[in-house]
């Protein structure tokens, strides 16, 4: 008898827990989707409904986000009836979903069983509710995007000015050093910093697209300043870094179709090719009125050459301050991973360009330049990328990275001219100048009074 019982009593569990593993749960929300604003409360209305039965049994509905960081419900169980003999019942109830933080969340639903304080799952929906929380438009949003659009236009002009066609014909001529520059930054980097996102952030896809992004952009104007400050090679630094700029527009789009699309289809985010193609665009246009000033206009060409360095080094180093203070709610966010992604980008970009440039015997002044072209990014250009190609809340959360980066870039090369000051040699003459704008310089000036007469002679005919 007691044996009949007992195998009675494990057939009707088994049954029961047959009948509510069968899907025979389903949940369905007032929507199947909801963007919300951060710091917001939000009610969301459910229901519930089932063709299993039961009998004494103590049921609930479990509520689950699947990052409560960024969005949490002020619920989590929902109690059932202890007794439930009519079929096709609906349950319809309510809860307060608070929005956290910037990010992507999605609400499903469990049917549990509580049985000795112990949690027995006993379904898990299939329908979920995609949550995505996003801040308020503010003003100095606005502000913030028109300015870094009007300075990345600034800059591409003053750098269109500075192309010196007869150094660009001279490197390819003798490609050596742009061909190691091209291999480090452009081939070895975004392959690197695509594994390096996929490893520190598995699950963050906003995350992976900032450390891509940035991974792929050109070097920095910056590298010719801390070429000048190590004793490196400005010339070669110049032209490196006006041929990766132009590289560049063709490597982005390649390393976005190649690789990139494989972030943004498991972010289940269509790769948005049209605002890729216009930021590219955008940053090509200033290029050709640049090059345009230099062929027509050689007097504010060479005004606009002499202060490229310093104003775009200053606009950057605005782009990325102003970023930060845009943005600093994205410092809640910064964590141990965040700072070894801020690093592992441009620490590694110095590695392959100090190995490669090595190994094809550039000289000592080539070396050092090739070392802090291919570590330094342009992220002002990561910047503009993201925010101009992501829609939100990605374009918010993306920027942590290129900010880290451009932080964390630096280190090393400050550490190198300490070094160098403390225990280099001292030189008995100090040269202030930058000898590859001066030549370059000089030899416009040279060129502009020659054009200057043979426009007055043509005048005077």
């Amino acid at each position: 008898m007691f044996y009949t019982a007992f195998l009675l009593t494990l057939c009707m569990a088994t049954c029961f827990t047959t009948a509510i593993a069968a899907n025979d749960w389903i949940f369905t929300f007032n929507n199947t989707d909801g963007e919300l604003e951060m710091g917001s409360n939000t009610k969301i209305v459910f229901y519930a409904q089932t063709n299993a039965t039961w009998q004494n049994e103590n049921l609930q509905l479990q509520v689950i986000s699947s990052d409560e960081d960024v969005a949490y419900p002020s619920r989590h169980f929902f109690d059932l009836p202890r007794n439930n003999s009519m079929p096709s019942n609906l349950w319809e109830n309510s809860f307060n979903l608070t929005s956290e933080f910037l990010g992507y969340t999605k609400l499903y639903f469990q049917v549990v069983k509580i049985e000795n304080d112990t949690m027995i799952v006993l379904n898990s929906s299939d329908v979920h509710m995609n949550i995505i929380v996003i801040r308020k438009p503010q003003l100095i949003d606005k502000i913030f995007v028109i300015s870094v659009a009007i300075l990345m236009s600034i800059i591409f002009i003053n750098l269109g000015c500075a192309i010196d066609v007869e150094q660009l014909k001279q490197s390819v001529r003798k490609p050596i050093a742009p061909a190691v520059s091209f291999f480090a930054q452009f081939l070895i980097l975004p392959i690197l910093s695509f594994f390096y996102a996929k490893l520190i952030f598995p699950n963050s896809v906003s995350m992976q697209l900032g450390l891509f992004f940035t991974g792929i952009s050109p070097g920095g104007g910056a590298s010719s300043v801390w070429s000048l400050l190590l004793d490196g090679n400005i010339n070669l630094s110049i032209v490196l870094t006006t041929i990766g700029t132009l590289e560049s527009f063709i490597m982005i789009p390649f390393w976005i179709v190649f690789l990139g699309k494989r972030i943004f289809s498991v972010g289940e985010m269509p790769v948005p090719y049209s605002r890729i193609g216009s930021s590219i665009i955008a940053l090509i246009i200033p290029l050709c009125i640049g090059y345009c000033i230099q062929r027509f206009m050689p007097r504010v060409s060479r005004v606009m050459t002499r202060i490229l360095k310093p104003l775009s080094s200053c606009l950057i180093i605005f782009i990325i301050i102003f970023a930060t203070v845009t943005n600093l709610y994205l410092f809640k966010i910064f964590s141990w991973k965040i700072i070894v992604a801020g690093a592992v980008i441009p620490w590694t970009g110095y590695l392959i360009g100090l190995i490669s440039s090595t190994l094809a015997c550039l000289p000592r002044a080539d070396i050092i330049s090739m070392t802090v072209e291919s570590g330094i990014q342009n992220t002002g250009i990561a910047i503009f990328m993201l925010k101009f190609s992501l829609g939100q809340p990605a374009a918010d959360i993306t920027t942590v990275i290129p900010v880290a980066v451009a932080l964390m870039t630096p280190i090393p090369l400050l550490m190198a001219f300490i070094i160098k000051k403390c225990f280099g040699k001292k030189d008995g003459i100090v040269n202030t100048q930058d000898p590859a704008t001066e030549s370059m310089l000089d030899r416009r000036e040279c060129e502009a009074p020659s054009a200057i007469n043979s426009e007055n002679e043509n005048k005077q005919a």
